[in-house]
């Protein structure tokens, strides 16, 4: 991974191969960033998608093996366990021009992905909510 630090924020070119939320939260760990949040575009494959299945209380999750663009990626950075966590959802787009989106569990980059990544001057806490069993912000 690149980046280049302008004004408060980063610019992040991740290269082929790398892994798209693991190279994230390391960045983060890296430059101890506890809140903050990120867009981006580029292109991926192996990409597992999530929808979190409210009845269940949990997360289905779906591999896709396919190439992708990635048309839009979103999310933010927090703290989780006093670790990064990097909470991403993203629409991907096939070369059918057919789309999947959902919770990005995981991509690996297949040509590019560019992120724009504004850190937050706080400290952003997900504390477990029983009712739902997820991690929401405490704010």
């Amino acid at each position: 991974m690149k980046f280049r630090k302008t004004g408060g924020h980063y610019v992040l070119f991740l290269s082929r191969g790398e892994r798209i939320i693991e190279t994230l939260t390391g960045f983060c760990g890296k430059k101890k960033i506890c809140a903050g949040y990120f867009s981006g575009i580029g292109s991926c494959r192996g990409a597992e998608l999530g929808f979190y299945d409210w009845n269940a209380k949990k997360y289905r999750f779906k591999k896709f093996s396919a190439d992708f663009e990635i048309a839009a990626l979103q999310g933010n950075v927090s703290l989780r366990q006093r670790s990064p966590f990097v909470h991403a959802h993203v629409v991907l787009g096939d070369k059918n021009f057919r789309c999947a989106a959902g919770h990005l569990r995981e991509a690996e980059v297949l040509a590019a992905c560019e992120i724009v990544l504004v850190p937050l001057r706080t400290k952003l806490l997900r504390k477990l909510d029983a009712s739902s069993n997820t991690y929401p912000l405490s704010l």
